[in-house]
């Protein structure tokens, strides 16, 4: 605009075009035409104005229309319809055979068009923005909705790198977390959970809202979803209603779908080498603690206090959790075991034969013959594992006394009942089963301990089930110091010397020493 008013400013001024182009920096083309322009207008204004209407009206150029020569009404018809049919896939479970763009170009390839890449992606890329999704956004009232999901984390327990599951709720008023440890993620582990978040909170949010998971989702008929027959007794116990996403709809239960990211992030990123599973979970609770001492970022006020006010609001629950075991009927085998999802657990001798009722929960398998519990194990998720308790097999080991040094229950026996076995009743497998039958019978396993470290103290190879039982028998401890010194050691020599002397060594495994 400024320009074209200059050069006939300039030409007014008297000024010949290739000095004005030169002044300009303009081509003489332009200057030619702007004048040109002014003199046509100047003889056609009939009001005879000292510059006509056309000067200052800025410079017009003629806009081009180009045929549209490639994108051909018929390939926009086959592209909408493959933009349908990826819309019908992600309806009907199958998201992830969807077209990509290279795959409808390839298919237009095909059938003998000639078009870029680059065309049917902005032709797709328009058409898909025509149709994004609008999001809600969500007001949540306290004690009315709590979140479930589960996460995978992997842990070095005991230098061996395991996969775990992670069970996290959220309340989604006070975003309040909770969170456990499973290393399956069957119906009983999604129940033993259920029961201890509860009891963790003190009261029943009136939802529960999940994904379409198999634990809780039975079948699919249609629209229509079948409840599994656990998940619809344990919310009749505890009277809450069950909401589930749509499917692939995640966002539905924003609040914990972050919370498994995070919780998995603050607790495990840093620390994940444990030498035992209760070590991590110890671990996990500490970190949930710190985390839901944090402010919420909208209430200003921590999660925990929050949730404190959602159970002030519902009221606290009074009900005795709900049993989430499950039972099963075995037969006992050759070994004295019974076998549960492929893992043996030990039965205390004597019942070989016989069927006996299991009752199996997260963490624990009880074993009862006629109602009467008859042993605990703790509940093993691996596969063809053996669960053993020494203590059962104590009468066999009486007339097998060469199987105790290579058998599986000595072996996961604790670890000082095999240090004693070891250091002291190798070749008298007798004396050791009796003092074993002494701590069954008793309940002692701490008194004998502390017995054999008595006699640990007064001299070497001084360790017997006679004196260790004697010590046990005793009302109070004999007092006999511990303290090792020089009197002690030259002692304990001037005695071997007298026992090797006159032939008195134990029976048994010759020590040397």
């Amino acid at each position: 605009m400024k320009e074209k008013q200059t050069i006939i400013k300039l030409y007014l001024d008297g000024l010949s075009k290739r000095k004005i182009a030169l002044l300009t920096k303009k081509s003489r083309n332009t200057v030619d035409k702007y004048i040109n322009e002014y003199e046509r207008s100047k003889d056609e204004d009939v009001r005879n104005l000292p510059i006509a209407e056309d000067i200052v009206k800025p410079p017009t150029y003629k806009k081009r229309v180009g045929r549209r020569r490639v994108l051909l009404e018929s390939i926009e018809v086959m592209l909408r319809d493959f933009i349908k049919e990826n819309e019908w896939k992600k309806d009907h479970g199958m998201a992830k055979q969807q077209m990509k763009i290279v795959d409808m170009h390839e298919k237009l390839l095909e059938r003998g068009y000639s078009i870029s890449y680059t065309t049917v992606r902005n032709f797709i890329n328009d058409e898909v923005a025509k149709t994004k999704e609008v999001f809600i956004r969500r007001h949540a009232e306290p004690g009315y909705e709590v979140e479930f999901d589960w996460g995978e984390i992997k842990l070095f327990i005991d230098e061996k790198m395991k996969t775990f599951s992670l069970a996290v709720f959220t309340l989604a008023h006070s975003n309040y977390r909770f969170a456990r440890i499973y290393q399956s993620e069957s119906q009983i582990c999604v129940l033993d959970v259920h029961t201890k978040f509860i009891s963790h909170i003190g009261f029943i949010p009136s939802v529960f809202t999940y994904d379409n998971m198999r634990t809780v989702v039975k079948s699919f008929i249609g629209t229509e979803k079948t409840m599994t027959d656990s998940m619809i007794h344990l919310s009749n116990y505890y009277q809450f209603k069950i909401r589930l996403c749509e499917p692939r709809k995640g966002n539905e239960k924003g609040h914990v779908e972050r919370s498994v990211e995070f919780i998995r992030r603050k607790a495990f990123a840093s620390t994940y080498r444990f030498s035992s599973l209760e070590e991590a979970e110890t671990h996990l609770n500490n970190e949930l603690e710190k985390l839901n001492q944090r402010f919420h970022h909208e209430h200003k006020v921590s999660h925990l206090e929050l949730m404190q006010t959602e159970k002030e609001i519902i009221g606290p629950t009074i009900i005795a959790p709900f049993d989430v075991s499950e039972i099963l009927e075995c037969r006992v085998d050759k070994y004295s075991t019974v076998v549960i999802k492929q893992n043996h657990y030990s039965v205390p001798e004597g019942h070989v034969g016989k069927y006996i009722i299991a009752k199996l929960s997260a963490d624990q398998v009880k074993l009862f013959i006629d109602g009467e519990i008859i042993a605990t194990h703790k509940r093993n998720w691996g596969v063809h594992q053996w669960e053993m308790n020494i203590y059962h097999y104590l009468e066999t080991f009486k007339r097998k006394k060469g199987a105790m040094a290579q058998s599986e229950c000595l072996r996961q026996a604790p670890q000082q009942i095999k240090n004693l076995y070891h250091s002291h009743y190798i070749g008298k497998e007798k004396e050791f089963i009796a003092l074993l039958h002494y701590m069954k019978d008793n309940n002692n396993f701490e008194r004998v301990m502390a017995a054999v470290e008595e006699l640990n103290g007064i001299r070497w190879g001084y360790v017997t089930t006679e004196r260790i039982l004697f010590l046990c028998e005793q009302s109070e401890p004999t007092g006999v110091s511990l303290e090792r010194d020089e009197t002690t050691n030259q002692s304990e020599s001037n005695l071997r010397a007298y026992a090797s002397l006159f032939h008195q060594v134990d029976k048994g495994v010759t020590q040397y020493g």
